[in-house]
């Protein structure tokens, strides 16, 4: 990428829309999808996709992700973080996917691709199945994560 040229950006969802909050990340990137309209901007509602996904870590100079998280915080807890900072590519994913956001990172970097990583995680409250439904906190929080992101975009002069 030459200093005159836009950076190749991935805005990628994750989540089971089948289990509640978990979808929280797919729920974004749909709602942003008719926002953005950017030719070097990509939006991807990966879902449950697993290793099919590190081709967008591979193809980008910049991915942002938005998942569910589980800590001890408060349902709709928002978490910004890059991977690296936050020990996320340390630890061992348990997640409802099954390949966590530290899997496709790493398996990137084992390819040659090393795009900036910025996760965005929204802390679950209720993730029994419901179809596509989010938890009151859980909605509001995919709310402002949604402007988090435009504002991510905003920074990076897309």
């Amino acid at each position: 990428m030459n200093s005159r040229q836009k950076p190749k950006i991935t805005v990628l969802g994750i989540g089971n829309t089948l289990m509640g909050d978990d979808g929280v990340g797919a729920a974004v990137v749909r709602d942003l999808s008719a926002e953005i309209d950017e030719p070097n901007v990509t939006m991807i509602v990966g879902e449950t996709a697993g290793m099919g996904l590190v081709k967008h870590f591979r193809d980008s100079d910049i991915v942002i992700v938005v998942d569910s998280i589980a800590t001890e915080a408060e349902p709709g807890t928002i978490f910004r973080f890059n991977p690296d900072e936050a020990g996320v590519l340390n630890l061992r994913s348990n997640n409802i996917h099954g390949m966590g956001v530290a899997y496709l990172v790493t398996n990137a970097r084992l390819t040659g691709a090393n795009p900036e990583v910025i996760v965005f995680g929204v802390q679950v409250g209720d993730v029994r199945p419901r179809d596509s439904e989010l938890t009151p906190p859980v909605a509001t929080a995919a709310r402002r994560v949604c402007q988090l992101v435009l504002d991510e975009l905003h920074s990076l002069n897309v």
